[in-house]
């Protein structure tokens, strides 16, 4: 086991906490309502930054199960804030399994990814502005060629994940092929169920989680797809596409709204402490909901001729551009891939440990 006395300096540069404070009384593993023989934590991934075990850190997939109900920070005796170093062991995650670099960059420097976001955004716009041929057809080549970048930095990241959770610690390459553990993961990739395994069950965020993540993959796969040809075509209100797309807007419109407004009144103990990049997140998202909604009932109302929804519709484009090539492949947008992802390696590792998984040695 490598150890690296530096570590928990560095994963501090992640997030705002004083784990140090720590005395490892095991508070918050006896308070967390997720915390099992088989996840417990944060009390042990909190000792292995303590005492440097790298290899231990960057092989968990405890951080990704944790949701952040608060309740370990709210009555941890020494105000270590244990919750929060759950996040930043994400964002350290994040930037392990980043290839690039850019999310380690991005995390580690504060605003520098928001004010990269804004620069792009005012050249995106600049030249979605000036171009004088038709839109609607370049709109179509710049969503078409979104799956590809996202399929690439998806699969980067999911394979450096399961390189660190699996392969590394179990020695080559496991699975389990047990319909029950695959249909679970999606299970709770699609519902964020332990949310209410808290035991004091915060719907609110549960209910904004939900919306946001639900709201933002249907916006993914609509503008990845292209669906929506707002300068080609005219929609009704009640089209397949239209229900679609209203679903999508206003359910990232009202998930994100309240997700900045807890930030705002730091009304819970998880919204006492924002990075950046969370910020980032929930600005975004709002205006992708706000322009996509825009302009499908500029379209509805006024039909794909209008000017006004060509200027409108450059700017849901030009939003779009900067969100997949600078937000979606670096920061909070995965966690909805990682959470449902360390349900399934845990299956894994539990067979593994039993023999029964399946099982391919590396090297042999």
């Amino acid at each position: 086991m490598k150890v690296n006395p530096e570590l928990i300096d560095e994963i501090k540069k992640y997030g705002a906490f004083d784990i140090s404070a720590c005395f490892n009384c095991g508070n918050c593993t006896a308070v967390c309502p997720l915390s099992k023989e088989d996840a417990s934590f944060p009390r042990k991934l909190i000792r292995a930054g303590h005492v440097g075990m790298e290899e231990k850190i960057t092989s968990a997939i405890e951080p990704w199960h944790c949701y952040y109900c608060g309740e370990c920070s709210a009555t941890c005796p020494r105000e270590a804030q244990p919750g929060e170093y759950m996040m930043a062991l994400r964002r350290y995650l994040i930037a392990k399994y980043d290839i690039t670099g850019l999310s380690k960059l991005f995390y580690k420097t504060g605003w520098l990814q928001t004010w990269l976001t804004a620069g792009l955004f005012a050249l995106a716009l600049w030249i979605y502005s000036r171009y004088t041929g038709d839109f609607g057809a370049l709109a179509a080549k710049i969503e078409m060629a979104f799956p590809v970048y996202v399929t690439i930095a998806l699969g980067g990241y999911i394979l450096n994940m399961y390189r660190h959770a699996i392969v590394k610690p179990l020695g080559g390459i496991k699975a389990s092929l047990k319909p029950s553990h695959i249909i679970e993961t999606f299970v709770h990739g699609f519902t964020q169920k332990n949310f209410n395994g808290c035991e004091e069950t915060d719907l609110v965020r549960w209910g904004s989680h939900l919306l946001v993540m639900s709201g933002y993959t249907l916006t993914l796969v609509i503008s990845n797809l292209h669906l929506l040809e707002p300068l080609n075509k005219h929609y009704s209100p009640f089209s397949p596409v239209s229900l679609l797309v209203w679903y999508a807007g206003f359910a990232i419109l009202v998930g994100g709204g309240l997700m900045t407004l807890r930030r705002l009144l730091k009304s819970a103990e998880s919204s006492k402490f924002s990075h950046p990049s969370d910020w980032l997140f929930v600005v975004m998202m709002f205006l992708i909901g706000l322009s996509t909604v825009t302009t499908l009932g500029l379209n509805v109302l006024r039909g794909p001729s209008d000017p006004l929804l060509a200027q409108v519709y450059r700017v849901n484009i030009a939003i779009e551009t900067v969100w997949i090539i600078l937000v979606v492949p670096f920061t909070k947008w995965i966690h909805i891939f990682f959470r449902p992802l360390a349900v399934y390696f845990q299956h894994v590792r539990k067979e593994a440990e039993a023999g029964t998984a399946f099982s391919l040695q590396l090297g042999k």
